[in-house]
This record gives C-alpha cells, structure tokens and sequence, in this order.
C-alpha cells in the first residue's frame, strides 16, 4: 500500500479534482471561498500535469532545475526521489486545503494563492524555461490557465471585500517562505531525498514520461544512466 500511494499519489489528486469542482460549482460560496476551492483543484491538475501527463517533472528537477550532477549517483534518486515528492506535494495539499476552511483568514490564503503565482511562474516559467530551452514543462499549464488568473482574482476580491489587513501580507509571505525553505529545502531535499535513495528511487516510467533523453540533448544536457547499471548508489544516512 505505501508504495502504491507512493507512486500513485497524483493519480489520487487528478481523481479528487471532480468532486472539489462539483463542490465548487454546485455549492453558494462566498467568492474568496470559491475562488480558494478552485485553486484547491488546480493544485491536483498541475502536479497531475507535472508526474502524469504529460509527466516528466522528476528528471526535471533532477537534472535541469535542481542540478548538481554527480556521475557516481543515480539522477532518479537525487536531488529528489518518490519519497521527497509524496511529502513537499502532500504537504501542499494540506495548505491549499486549510486555506478553503478559513476563508477569513486571508494569510492562510496568501501563501498557497502566491505559491501558485508569482512562485510557480518563476519556477516554471521563467528558470525551467530558460535551461530546458523550451517554452513549456510539465506543470506550466496550470500556472498560466489557472494559479495566474486565480491569484490575480483572489487579491480583488479580498480588497473589494475589505478582507485584508497589511499583516496579512507578512504572515502570508512568512507562510510561503517556511514552505518553501523548510518544507522543501530542508526536509524535502536534505532530509528524507538522502533517506529514500535506495528505497524510493522513480521507476524507470515514472521518471522517463516526457521524451526525457530527446529534451535533454535539445538543452544541451547529456542524460545519465538510470537505474543501477555502472553506478554507485549514494549512501543511505539511516
């Protein structure tokens, strides 16, 4: 079972999408609710669109965003693994997902609001962009057809409202911050990715989706051996 949620967790996000949006669309919420209950669904189709389809976001950010290449080590392992993966995105579930149940509290709101834009569309759209030399990575889409128009929808709203105080600025801003430094650098890749190396690696098709050697080569990357053929895994700290 925990391999299976492991290697299937985003496939459970893309099924959970369709009963948020009914939720959405069939219930009377006050709009700072339903605009945080969309951006709930887009979270789920752009890590779908990111690890599914067309999928490609694990060698992504191994060998292209967050690279360090060593030639000793497995490029599936490191700088994240399925282990890594399942933790910074769960986690960023439950953001999204306490922001819809505090409508109010406009800097639960903020953080995942402003992770969506303007973070995601300086990760993807700028930075992957430029070293993959391409105009698209998996995850895009959703940045630009839904966080984008959402963020830019949601401070409106909240100031239309009279919702937000400047606090919520700093607290939403202290938020995204803890996130992404802790969350993700500390824990995400300097804790649990050197802890799942040997455990937690990708598959081989779960890390290939997306024409992953011929991309590379268009960016100028060589693509290293996968699997265990010729390398030395790193070591496991536990």
């Amino acid at each position: 079972m925990t391999r299976f949620i492991l290697r299937h967790w985003y496939d459970v996000g893309g099924v959970l999408v369709v009963p948020v949006l009914l939720v959405a669309f069939l219930g009377h919420w006050p709009t700072v609710q339903f605009i945080l209950l969309l951006n709930l669904a887009v979270i789920f189709i752009h890590q779908f669109e990111e690890y599914r389809f067309p999928g490609g976001e694990p060698w992504v950010l191994n060998e292209v965003f967050l690279s360090k290449p060593d030639p000793n080590v497995r490029p599936d392992t490191l700088p994240t693994n399925e282990l890594s993966s399942i933790w910074i995105n769960g986690t960023a579930w439950i953001l999204y997902f306490v922001a819809v149940l505090f409508p109010d509290q406009v800097w639960l709101g903020l953080a995942p609001i402003l992770m969506g834009f303007p973070a995601q569309f300086v990760v993807h759209g700028v930075i992957t962009t430029r070293k993959l030399k391409f105009f698209y990575n998996p995850g895009l889409g959703a940045v630009v057809l839904g966080h984008l128009p959402l963020a830019i929808w949601y401070i409106v709203a909240v100031y239309q409202e009279g919702l937000i105080h400047w606090w919520d600025w700093i607290f939403g801003l202290l938020i995204l911050g803890f996130f992404m430094g802790f969350v993700m650098q500390v824990v995400g890749f300097r804790v649990l990715a050197p802890r799942g190396v040997k455990k937690w690696h990708y598959t081989v098709a779960e890390y290939t989706r997306w024409d992953r050697e011929r991309r590379l080569l268009r960016a100028g990357i060589t693509p290293r051996p996968i699997g265990t053929e010729g390398l030395v895994e790193a070591p496991d700290p536990t």
